[in-house]
């Protein structure tokens, strides 16, 4: 082996080792201190620089350097008294057998490079069993070739590496006498072997005489043992080369294939990104033969041009075992969905490892590991003002985003021949991909960013410098007015949320909720918001100074009493905010909703735990103590015969004692705890008195669309329903249903869309279309069980047993019956809290 092909092969090895995709002269000095650490043993800066031409090489190599960087790389088959020698002649391999254990050392190696470089501890990663099952049939058949596909960060190399472990070390039955050599094209590959043929580098590597053929090696072995030779290449994304170099080597790799033409003897395994593949295969399109030889896995999408599939749930949910080592079903849901995507993995270790507590329920975690993974890849990286100014001009040509995300290349020339090695790292860390189009048969190339929310990124920060980093009620009308209709808005949102909250001015969090938002919406930014502040909480003790002077509380606490117990964001929000709360009165106000909660679960326990600290609250400015109503209701539910002593006439006089045109907070939560207090008493016709007395103190806040008020009317439509059924009710029903249709403009909500199901089924079963009646039950009964409010559920129940006695199928009314009871039983509710079906009137 001659000097150069070792100084080529050790400047591979060094850079595999060291985990360095394209080197720069700054890490000369590191690779020369890491050499000092390891062996101590010194090779300087300025002979790294040589090694890599970054200084004038003025004579040859010391045998001392050359041995020395040969023992950093660890590598025995590196034979450096040849180079010392300056012999230019060949060795010659004598049998299979040397070949192989030359081949195996080279894969070792390959698999420790991997290791060292891989993002998080390579044993907390996994062998994707679709890979397996992949490789298994490809071994099998009589293809020659075969690609993992995908787009950058779906784990193709981890996933090779442990095919080869398990190729090497389990050695199945099928795999016996079999051979691997698995090389990286970004080491295996340089300008100075490009006049070699694909062949002629294989032999190189496993020091086969040049006048030899490695296909006929490998046909003789197969002949005699039936094993295989496995050419597994990895790295051709960091292989940085000039377009026509890279045709090259694809025109070397397809002789080659061609070559092996029927032999069964050799396999070849690659690994692409999905803009590299289609370039590749562009070279064998037009091939019959070619396209014979391919084995596109089992996976293949045309689409996506991918054969690589997201991580499943149990792939998962194997890997956050390893991480938390502890039972992943604690993991949150909408976080395993992100991190289907094996580029978030390694951020989201980071993140474990910095805080191991780091789990929430809105995209919280996914925001940060997009900011993440731009701060390790732009940021922090070589070229990283050129990459920044050069993805800024892609978002301004795309017009903000109005006109997608995808830029025709043209239009990028001036920036390409400016920012070229910053555009090639861009596109070799899966930041921008390259995809062509054809506009009126004419093929046309277009630069686009991979993921949408990368995209997201950088045009928030365009939109921010627009605005000269002031955001205001002004930016945020801005966003509703460009972006509506465009799925980049609500993404928009919760950017500029996690730049406020970052940034401190938590006063202009408060423009967010005049913006035109849905329901779902604005509960989701609420949890979003206090997720935020949460987690700023925990690296920033100002926080709850500043939520009190910005007075953030209040106003979120505003946007809690329309009272959606349906909306899985709504209780999670007020869990996280008691986590910042900044005065004991809110503090009360989070405590008393949630006791809402607990009544509605019908959990003695819960309501008792909540009860202790409700009482160490001062509530005198309450229209009535929220301690002293959930006493009353806890003692009802653990004993039904309890009873509260001119209970609704001392509300009544309380109500009728404090008229106020706009009920704040806390009157409307003690509204509502006054009507969950009333459903515990028999006397519901005072109950009707009672909601009809917040509706008329406050109905000029209806006419403002109060979500409140439309709670409040939604309980009286109800009750109307079930003991006035009448013109009365059908008023009501019409004025609901009317609500429901325009939900944009009334903001209504789940839970009180809910009950006016529950209304429109007593409606139609006082009209005798108990088929209808029972329909519209099913579907409450379902929101209710999934979010826990079981007395709502036990109302519906015996609804349903009423709809079919009166329809006379005691079939179906004794199949809920017994329904019911299995569900009373299931939640622990004291089983004589409610009202038998029979005694459903009284209600």
């Amino acid at each position: 082996m001659d000097e150069t092909s070792i100084l080529n092969e050790l400047k591979s090895l060094i850079l595999s080792k060291t985990g360095i995709r394209t080197i720069t002269p700054a890490d000369c000095k590191r690779i020369s201190i890491e050499i000092s650490k390891t062996l101590n043993k010194n090779v300087s800066e300025t002979t790294i620089k040589r090694l890599f031409g970054f200084a004038v090489v003025k004579h040859n190599f010391s045998k001392f350097t050359l041995t020395t960087l040969s023992e950093y790389v660890n590598e025995e088959y590196l034979d450096v008294n040849h180079v010392s020698a300056g012999a230019n002649a060949q060795s010659s391999l004598q049998n299979w057998k040397e070949l192989h254990d030359k081949a195996t050392r080279i894969t070792d190696f390959t698999l420790k490079g991997i290791k060292n470089r891989s993002g998080m501890p390579y044993e907390m990663t996994i062998s994707r069993k679709f890979a397996e099952h992949d490789f298994e049939d490809f071994f099998k058949s009589d293809h020659s070739f075969t690609c993992f596909i995908s787009q950058p960060g779906y784990g193709r190399t981890i996933l090779l590496s442990h095919l080869a472990e398990i190729f090497i070390n389990d050695r199945q039955p099928i795999y016996k006498n079999s051979t691997m050599l698995f090389v990286t094209a970004y080491g295996f590959f340089n300008k100075e072997h490009m006049t070699l043929n694909f062949e002629d580098q294989l032999k190189l590597q496993l020091g086969i005489h040049p006048k030899d053929s490695l296909i006929d090696y490998a046909n003789k072995n197969y002949k005699s043992t039936g094993g295989k030779l496995v050419i597994v290449i990895d790295g051709f994304s960091e292989l940085v080369l000039r377009r026509d170099l890279k045709k090259q080597l694809f025109e070397s790799i397809i002789n080659f294939i061609c070559s092996v033409e029927n032999n069964k003897s050799i396999k070849l395994v690659m690994s692409m990104r999905s803009t590299t593949w289609i370039r590749f295969y562009d070279c064998i399109r037009h091939s019959s033969y070619l396209k014979t030889k391919w084995f596109p896995g089992n996976y293949f999408n045309l689409n996506d041009v991918s054969n690589v599939p997201p991580l499943t749930e149990k792939e998962v949910n194997l890997i956050l075992s390893k991480i938390h080592r502890l039972n992943s079903t604690d993991i949150n849901p909408k976080l395993k969905t992100q991190l289907k995507f094996p580029f978030h993995i390694q951020l989201y270790y980071q993140l474990k490892e910095e805080d191991p507590h780091f789990n929430y329920s809105t995209n919280i975690t996914f925001y940060e590991l997009i900011s993440r993974f731009i701060q390790d890849k732009i940021y922090r990286s070589n070229y990283y003002t050129e990459k920044i100014l050069f993805l800024k001009k892609i978002v301004q040509l795309t017009n903000f985003g109005n006109k997608g995300t995808a830029v025709p290349k043209d239009d990028l020339i001036g920036e390409l021949s400016a920012f070229k090695n910053a555009y090639m790292e861009l596109l070799s860390d899966g930041i921008l991909m390259e995809e062509k189009s054809h506009e009126q048969f004419h093929p046309k190339e277009f630069v686009r960013f991979i993921h949408p929310n990368i995209f997201e990124y950088f045009l928030f920060i365009e939109l921010l410098e627009k605005f000269h980093l002031r955001v205001d009620s002004e930016f945020f009308n801005y966003i509703r007015k460009e972006y509506t209709g465009s799925q980049s808005r609500f993404q928009l949102l919760q950017w500029t949320i996690r730049f406020i909250v970052r940034t401190g001015d938590l006063g202009a969090l408060i423009s967010i909720f005049d913006l035109e938002l849905n329901n779902y919406e604005r509960s989701y930014l609420v949890l979003f918001i206090a997720e935020n502040l949460d987690y700023r909480a925990k690296y920033s003790p100002e926080t709850i100074k500043l939520l009190r002077e910005h007075n953030l509380h209040d106003r979120i606490i505003k946007e809690l009493v329309n009272f959606d117990f349906i909306d899985a964001c709504y209780k999670e929000s007020i869990n996280v905010l008691l986590k910042v709360v900044d005065t004991e009165q809110n503090r009360l106000v989070y405590h008393s909703l949630l006791a809402i909660f607990d009544i509605l679960s019908l959990n003695p326990e819960l309501i008792s735990s909540r009860l202790e600290i409700l009482s160490k609250f001062q509530s005198d400015n309450w229209i009535v103590s929220p301690n002293a109503i959930v006493k009353l209701i806890h003692a009802k539910i653990i004993d039904n015969e309890a009873h509260g002593e001119g209970l609704i006439e001392s509300l009544e006089k309380s109500l009728a004692a404090k008229k106020e045109a706009d009920p704040t907070p806390d009157k409307a939560i003690s509204y509502v705890l006054i009507m969950l207090l009333g459903l515990f008493y028999k006397d519901h016709k005072a109950n009707l008195r009672l909601i009809k007395m917040i509706l008329d103190q406050n109905g000029k806040v209806f006419n403002r669309d109060s979500p409140f008020l439309i709670f409040a009317l939604s309980r009286y439509g109800l009750i109307n329903s079930i003991i006035n059924p009448g013109k009365k009710a059908d008023q009501l029903e019409n004025i609901l249903i009317m609500l429901d249709q325009n939900k944009s403009r009334f903001k209504i909500t789940r839970y009180a869309e809910s009950i006016i199901r529950m209304m429109q089924a007593y409606q139609l079963k006082h009209k005798k279309q108990y088929s209808m009646a029972y329909n519209f039950c099913l579907e409450p009964l379902h929101l209710f069980k999934t979010n826990g409010l079981n007395m709502n559920c036990l109302f519906i129940y015996n609804l349903i047993i009423e709809i079919f006695m009166e329809a006379n199928d005691t079939v179906k009314a004794n199949e809920y019956k017994y329904e019911k009871l299995c569900f009373i039983e299931d939640n622990n509710i004291p089983s004589l809290i409610f009202l038998p079906s029979n005694e459903i009137k009284k209600f």
